[in-house]
């Protein structure tokens, strides 16, 4: 099963890709907290896909959705026995994100509805 991400992510360049996703966290001091794993499991995948999403100013609740789904498509390719932990942690990343992700959310380019 592949990462879920919007059209315009699978056909950008990888440079285009390097210009607008920075893994996870955003850029800065901040970002250097926040880490690109899950006990072990790398979903800096799933946080560039995001970073396109909010960029994009795709809607913020399908690019959260989108990020934890990734997050546990990610998971679920690791150890077994270790995904309900990973599971919990990405729910908890997940909330972060949905909550105080605002401020991150490119508004300028939201669809009005």
């Amino acid at each position: 099963m592949k990462l879920l991400a919007p059209q315009t992510y699978k056909e950008a360049s990888e440079e285009l890709k390097g210009r607008v996703c920075n893994g996870c966290g955003p850029e800065g001091i901040i970002g250097k907290f926040v880490p690109d794993n899950l006990a072990g499991t790398d979903i800096s995948e799933a946080c560039n896909i995001h970073d396109w999403m909010y960029q994009e100013g795709e809607e913020k609740q399908k690019a959260d959705v989108f990020f934890l789904a990734n997050m546990a498509l990610l998971c679920s390719r690791e150890s077994k026995w270790l995904l309900p932990f990973r599971a919990w942690l990405a729910v908890k990343y997940f909330l972060a994100v949905f909550y105080a992700g605002d401020e991150y959310f490119n508004h300028s380019q939201a669809p009005t509805t």
